[in-house]
């Protein structure tokens, strides 16, 4: 009687509907197409193989490669486009969208010549700022359609490629340090000859991108069997000689034993780690001093070593990072409410860039710049990703941490922004728990 009433009040009213059975939207074969999607994308960034590649073959460009994961997020885009949508005004797309608007502005009125004598040509400085700009504006896109991605996905067993990274990417560098020249030219722009980096070609960022690949491989890594990994990576940081990496290994050993993300048993390796590291330093300098190919490196790597039994900072990297910090910042007051335009910090008098994430926000977007990167800074803290918060709290430090010594957040370090993609694209209802552990747990099976 009940529901011959309900049918007839349906029929009388027409604002009155059924209610309606969701879609079953998350089909197996689209879950195994997020994966494998996901996974592909991963392996390819966190290995840093478009860059890579393109060095051993300058015909395979890197815009190949993302170009190609691109053509495999379209059709998901039209597929889901009532959830892409909803992804467009989710905090993450909205941070990506404003950052890629700033861009364009700043690429829009940049002038595209000038002019001398009475004939115009283009101004080579110019034409390289704005095709810098333009780059890193594809980047902060591939990163926004990568999200949606991971904003879509019902499961997160593409993480399970982290697993195979966390081996393949410390191995690779320690093989980098004992081989010099095996995995890339030592005469190579951007290689530093006695600091090993494998496909990452510049030290620190191989240093910044297996931090990242260890915090996002505890998320499906049993916690008994972590710890050998960390270390593994702890190894491979220490061949880079980035100080930055290294001492943020130290403290996320620290955090991880306190928030219980590593066994209690690991404060014996963390009192071992330091032992080591000091007891066995001078060991290790004459160590480098005895290898002949690294002799013209020798003097910048002991002295990056002095820095860990003295904290002193006396080599050249430190006292250029001391001039650039100087200058951005005066950079900065310059123009402080919109700042000296996108790629100010890098076509300047100075070698290199501020060396500061967040100092060259400030610098070349004014408040809004530092505005974006306190709100990154939020929504990291605030992330569902990680069920366990001593890896998203790790996550956080990693950028407020690391935005003191990088400037390649937004740009060749294409790493950082898959990261913040992963981490904070994915909605607060996507989180269904903690992710089972791998390998000593088999995942939940699809809804």
């Amino acid at each position: 009687m009940n529901h011959e009433l309900a049918a007839h009040n349906e029929a009388r009213l027409p604002g009155l509907h059924r209610p309606q059975t969701p879609a079953r939207t998350d089909r197996r074969f689209f879950v195994r197409y997020h994966t494998l999607l996901m996974a592909i994308a991963l392996g390819a960034m966190y290995a840093n193989l478009p860059i890579y590649l393109y060095i051993l073959d300058a015909r395979l460009l890197p815009k190949f490669i993302y170009f190609g994961i691109f053509g495999l997020i379209a059709p998901l885009m039209v597929i889901r486009w009532q959830a892409f949508r909803d992804y467009l005004v989710s905090p993450f797309a909205l941070w990506t969208l404003l950052l890629f608007s700033l861009n364009l502005i700043h690429l829009a009125g940049f002038p595209a010549s000038v002019d001398v004598a009475g004939a115009a040509f283009m101004d080579m400085q110019a034409e390289a700022r704005r095709s810098m700009i333009a780059t890193r504006a594809q980047y902060i896109l591939f990163a926004l359609f990568l999200g949606f991605i991971a904003y879509i996905s019902p499961t997160r067993k593409y993480l399970r490629t982290m697993f195979v990274l966390m081996v393949v990417v410390p191995c690779a560098v320690i093989v980098d340090f004992a081989n010099p020249g095996l995995l890339y030219p030592v005469d190579l722009t951007g290689a530093v000859l006695g600091r090993a980096a494998a496909m990452f070609i510049n030290p620190n960022i191989a240093g910044e991108a297996i931090l990242h690949i260890v915090v996002l491989g505890f998320a499906v890594l049993d916690r008994r069997c972590r710890m050998p990994l960390f270390l593994l990576a702890g190894i491979a940081i220490l061949t880079t000689f980035s100080r930055a990496a290294i001492i943020a290994w130290l403290v996320l050993l620290g955090l991880f034993i306190y928030k219980k993300t590593l066994p209690k048993s690991a404060a014996i390796s963390l009192t071992i780690a330091i032992g080591i590291l000091l007891v066995f330093i001078g060991s290790f300098e004459s160590y480098i001093s005895s290898r002949e190919e690294f002799e013209d490196a020798a003097t910048n790597i002991l002295s990056r070593l002095n820095f860990f039994s003295s904290f002193t900072f006396d080599d050249d990297s430190s006292e250029e990072r001391a001039g650039v910090i100087q200058a951005g910042w005066e950079l900065f007051l310059q123009n402080p409410l919109f700042g000296s335009g996108a790629g100010a910090t890098h076509f300047w008098r100075h070698r290199g860039s501020t060396h500061n994430q967040l100092l060259l926000l400030a610098a070349e977007y004014g408040v809004m710049g530092i505005l974006l990167w306190g709100w990154m800074l939020i929504m990291l803290c605030k992330s569902s990703f990680f069920s366990d918060r001593g890896l998203r709290y790790a996550m956080a430090f990693l950028f407020a941490f690391m935005s003191m010594f990088t400037h390649q957040m937004f740009d060749a370090a294409s790493y950082w922004l898959v990261t913040f993609a992963l981490v904070c694209a994915m909605p607060g209802s996507a989180s269904a728990g903690p992710l089972p552990p791998w390998p000593r747990q088999r995942m939940a099976r699809l809804r």
